[in-house]
């Protein structure tokens, strides 16, 4: 409950208004709907007395009747109308705060959370919880006051009677509380099992290409189908849950309605209750007993939005491990960067990925920053974009620690073009488009598209540059998606653009035509190229030898030719394999 409270509380105290004003018009709509009775106990009366007239049931029964409709309809719809608003504002609200939340996130929550996980978690769980946050709690509450305000008037009629008719319903509410661990721990399973589920999906659709290469269609179907599986048989055990108790609840207010007729008949025969009283009683007690069986089905869902509450806080509560020191200010510029003793280790890891690492990088410089795969290379680059916490040694930007300027604009001096290609399902200028500023021209971005050498497949395109890429760049085949994405950053062309093995899918002549336009185009400014074919950073002004984490070599290609180390032979071993395949 208390993660409830917590998920809905900032919203209920930015929203008080609406939720006030539901309750008054529930209130109200529990007031109206005893008047009824007390229509047809006054023509249960006049008929009892033989006093019936035509009169009288046109102005006392007939107009009164439809009088008091028509205000039960206008505050039911006023009800109705207040509350479809809040559930639509509240919808957006938590839609809202939970992708940004996510979207501050840094590179360590996206390895604990998975994106099916996470999708599954936005689309059921945030309706779960925006349906008991704007609908059940408030119906809940409303069907309480309900209960209390058909329970005074039945006090009013008789004491003893409502005292007696009252005595077998409050087994719902034990009921309901033994169904309250079962249904949570139901709806649990079924939510984690709908997760892996989302992740199968989304793995599947992701990851179409390699399956069908591999012909594994049947294979992705029945894992697909067992996880779907599992689902429903969850589902399914949830829901006999409610078969089995539904008529339980059902045949508790018969019982009470029973007992109600009975002791009703023995005090008209015996203790001269009339028979008005008894009709405008028995109701009342119908009016009473229908709240309860409602607030029974409304708490077995709202005990499964409990367990949404904890999901969509695990979200919530997640807090990035990339912090920026109090009172960090912006960036305007990169002159320097320095890594001095610098060491990092991934949280759940117990060895360093990077160990004491020295490197200043100034303005203007290309680095390459080469070595064997796992050795640390992509961890260094990716402390650039803030997306990894400082763990051990101090990293400067222009002398000051990179701490005391806020992400946000440390990134915007970044152009990152990482090792898996990020592109949209929109057309090939939209993808090139989501570099640019407000002042770019569409000749600008045409003059990246021709710098990242794309501008000789854009008449292979169906449609050019209004080409769909498809989800991932589907459409594309790997050096394409690759040099859409330089020519992104390019034209973002921010103080350091890096490029992390983003030319491995390129061949060799498409490689010197994007290096040579890194040359040209990018003269003043910083460059950072991470790669596994040394042929990409030969004409770099300086570069890194990673080995486990290590700096083991550095300098120019000529210098690090004549160490005759892991460079060296690198460099050889690549020459002649593209001898060979020449």
């Amino acid at each position: 409950m208390f993660s409830f409270v917590k998920s809905m509380l900032w919203f209920i105290k930015k929203n008080w208004y609406f939720y006030i004003s539901i309750v008054i018009v529930g209130i109200g709509i529990s007031l109206a709907n005893l008047l009824p009775a007390t229509i047809i106990s006054s023509l249960t009366d006049s008929i009892d007395n033989d006093s019936v007239t035509s009169n009288f049931l046109l102005k006392n029964i007939l107009l009164y009747y439809l009088l008091i409709m028509f205000l039960i309809y206008i505050v039911s719809t006023t009800k109705r109308v207040l509350q479809n608003r809040l559930k639509v504002r509240l919808y957006y609200a938590l839609q809202v705060r939970y992708m940004e939340n996510i979207l501050v996130q840094d590179a360590t929550f996206f390895e604990h959370f998975q994106a099916g996980d996470l999708l599954t978690r936005a689309l059921g769980d945030v309706k779960s919880v925006n349906f008991s946050g704007s609908n059940r709690l408030l119906n809940i509450f409303l069907e309480f006051i309900t209960i209390l305000v058909t329970f005074i008037a039945m006090l009013f009629i008789s004491v003893p009677l409502t005292l007696f008719s009252i005595i077998p319903l409050p087994i719902i509410f034990f009921f309901n509380f033994y169904l309250k661990k079962k249904v949570k721990r139901n709806w649990k399973e079924v939510r984690e099992e709908a997760s892996k589920m989302g992740n199968v999906v989304l793995e599947s659709i992701t990851n179409v290409r390699t399956i069908r290469a591999f012909s594994k269609e049947e294979e992705n179907y029945q894992k697909n189908l067992e996880y779907s599986n599992r689902v429903y048989k969850i589902e399914r055990r949830n829901l006999k849950l409610n078969v089995l108790f539904q008529p339980v609840f059902n045949s508790i207010t018969a019982v009470a309605t029973i007992i109600a007729y009975g002791v009703g008949s023995y005090y008209m025969l015996n203790k001269g209750m009339p028979l008005d009283d008894f009709v405008q009683f028995s109701i009342y007690l119908t009016m009473f007993a229908s709240p309860l069986t409602n607030i029974g089905n409304l708490l077995n869902n709202f005990y499964q939005s409990l367990i949404s509450a904890d999901r969509i806080n695990e979200v919530y509560d997640a807090k990035s491990s990339v912090k920026d020191n109090e009172g960090a200010k912006p960036i305007e510029h990169i002159d320097q960067v320095e890594f001095r003793n610098f060491s990092f280790k991934y949280e759940d890891d117990n060895f360093y990925v990077l160990k004491n690492i020295n490197l200043t990088i100034k303005k203007g410089e290309t680095l390459g920053i080469v070595g064997r795969t796992g050795s640390g290379k992509s961890t260094l680059v990716r402390q650039l974009v803030r997306q990894l916490p400082i763990c051990q040694g101090e990293l400067f930007v222009n002398g000051k620690f990179i701490e005391d300027f806020n992400q946000e604009s440390v990134r915007s001096m970044v152009s990152y073009v990482p090792q898996e290609h990020v592109l949209f399902s929109r057309s090939v200028y939209q993808n090139v488009a989501l570099g640019r500023s407000d002042a770019t021209t569409d000749d600008e971005i045409r003059h990246a598209i021709e710098l990242a050498d794309f501008a000789k497949d854009i008449d292979a395109l169906p449609y050019g540059l209004d080409t769909i890429v498809g989800e991932y760049g589907v459409t594309l085949s790997g050096g394409q998606k690759q040099r859409l994405a330089i020519a992104r950053a390019f034209l973002k062309n921010s103080d350091i653009l890096i490029l992390d093995d983003s030319l491995s899918a390129v061949d060799g002549t498409t490689e010197a035509n994007i290096i040579n336009s890194l040359k040209e185009y990018r003269k003043n400014k910083t460059n950072i190229i991470v790669a596994h074919r040394l042929s990409a950073v030969m004409g770099a002004d300086h570069i890194i030898v990673l080995d486990d984490g290590v700096i083991v070599e550095e300098g120019t290609h000529q210098e690090l030719m004549a160490l005759k180390g892991w460079y060296y032979h690198q460099y050889l071993s690549q020459q002649m394999e593209e001898k060979q395949n020449g």
